[in-house]
């Protein structure tokens, strides 16, 4: 390293627009920013080459200024938090859990990181080790793995090793755990009661096996947890990072927290004192998403109002990380086609069919859908109900009817109702009730619990309304393949 690494390291920061803002790379150039973050919502990821030409222009700010390339990392989970959709998207981790494949994660980690790597991308928010617990949970979900620790554990763990066998850092979160709550901590700031012995057996145990595969990173939950923290919550709290983090889970890694633009953090204090606090109970970066003042301070705030020897030791584990993750762009690219030949496999594998047998549905089929309250950001997934009609339509032709937001299609053949989070929507649930009530098929393209609110009718589950989730869900309903998924989790 040829240039000396200050509070600044400590700083990663995210941005608005298809090219770094030039205070951002002169940040970059003089050491008081340390990480960028990068999102689709936020237009930063476009296409291949602009992303390639725009993370160029980043390290060579880097470079002038004799520092080693800053780290670059994205939340690419699969399902619902998809950042980069121009490579293989893959299914949720939920979905890729209904396989019963541990292997699955695996590979899928390591197609991800190959295609990350590709464009200098060396940092993965990734895998999500909270087990969900909590059906309620309006934040988790299909994003967890399943609500058993021991799996969530061993699939976890897999997508550790694929990821950071292909050079790319895992990032398990939300640490200690995010599964159990009934809020949104982008929104508020949620709170899990359970005792330690819970907290052991439950929230504990996929992270001490991402920790044990070999994760680079664990990032910090905005949630309090009185058990293990009276007075404040996981990402400010010095009981949760360096008690349990670091001495009784023995993580070496880097502590990244939640995104410091979150609600639920905001009620914990000032943005200086959230992020002063959070070095000092042992984070080592800090996720300071917007506001270029405020990215441009966090150095100054950590220097000046946090311990010398805590700065130091945080920067002992930011120059490793940072000499390891923080790459140049490569000249050569990749060929994908394998990864999403796999990314299809995976979702095919996880269609799963729950409760009494499926109908007929050769001679015709009609179908509503309810879309997404919020679909993604990425352009390629902006609009899952219309991909959802093409998908049938290929396969049903004139055979298909189909309506959108609860609408009867004419026509004849089985009632098919597509939802989307029903559980969450009380509106929602009642027409999904009032629409299967006298037959017809669930399809839980979001929410598997959706399920449970028709128990005696059939229902197939996508976890997920990615393309290949719903291609697959598709060639299930014209008989193409079997779903021959197990639910992850408990559907009541």
């Amino acid at each position: 390293m040829s240039g000396a690494l200050g509070p600044g390291a400590l700083v990663w920061a995210g941005f608005d627009g298809e090219r770094a803002p030039g205070a951002l790379l002169d940040a970059v150039h003089v050491g008081r920013v340390g990480g960028i973050l990068l999102f689709a919502f936020r237009k930063n990821i476009r296409s291949k080459e602009q992303v390639r030409a725009m993370l160029r222009e980043v390290q060579d700010a880097a470079r002038r200024g004799g520092l080693p390339p800053v780290p670059v990392a994205v939340d690419q989970e699969g399902g619902t938090v998809v950042r980069v959709a121009y490579r293989a998207v893959f299914p949720s981790a939920m979905a890729i859990a209904a396989t019963g494949e541990v292997g699955y994660a695996r590979s899928a980690a390591r197609a991800v990181a190959e295609g990350l790597a590709a464009d200098g991308i060396a940092v993965n928010h990734a895998p999500v080790c909270d087990v969900n617990s909590e059906p309620r949970n309006p934040v988790i979900g299909t994003r967890s793995f399943g609500d058993d620790p021991a799996a969530v554990a061993a699939f976890a763990a897999a997508w550790v090793q694929g990821s950071e066998g292909a050079g790319v850092a895992s990032g398990p979160k939300h640490f200690p755990g995010h599964g159990a709550t009934t809020r949104d901590s982008h929104l508020h700031m949620p709170e899990v009661a359970a005792d330690t012995g819970t907290l052991e057996r439950r929230e504990l145990v996929p992270f001490r096996a991402a920790i044990a595969a070999g994760a680079s990173m664990v990032m910090t939950a905005h949630v309090r947890y009185p058990a293990l923290d009276p007075t404040a919550p996981a990402t400010i709290s010095r009981p949760i990072l360096t008690d349990l983090l670091r001495n009784e889970l023995g993580f070496r890694g880097l502590c990244v927290t939640d995104s410091l633009d979150m609600g639920g953090i905001g009620e914990a204090g000032s943005p200086q004192d959230v992020v002063t606090r959070a070095v000092a109970a042992g984070v080592d970066a800090v996720m300071v998403t917007t506001g270029l003042e405020r990215q441009l301070d966090a150095a100054s705030w950590i220097g000046e109002h946090v311990r010398t020897a805590r700065v130091r030791e945080a920067i002992a584990r930011a120059a490793p990380f940072r000499e390891r993750f923080g790459r140049d762009v490569p000249e050569a690219d990749i060929e994908d086609e394998s990864a999403r030949t796999l990314a299809a496999e995976i979702a095919g594998r996880s269609i799963t069919h729950v409760g009494p047998p499926l109908p007929r549905l050769g001679a015709g089929v009609r179908v509503t859908a309810f879309a997404p309250a919020l679909a993604s950001a990425v352009e390629e997934l902006a609009d899952p109900i219309g991909y959802l009609e093409q998908a049938l339509r290929r396969r049903f032709r004139d055979r298909l009817a189909f309506a959108r937001d609860g609408a009867i299609p004419g026509g004849e053949g089985p009632l098919l109702v597509c939802s989307a989070n029903a559980t969450f929507k009380p509106e929602h649930a009642a027409r999904v009730r009032e629409l299967l009530a006298h037959g017809g098929v669930l399809c839980a393209l979001r929410s598997p619990y959706d399920a449970g609110l028709v128990p005696d009718r059939p229902a197939l589950l996508s976890y997920g309304d990615v393309p290949v989730s719903l291609d697959a869900l598709a060639a299930v309903l014209a008989g193409e393949l079997r779903p021959s998924g197990t639910p992850p989790i408990r559907i009541t």
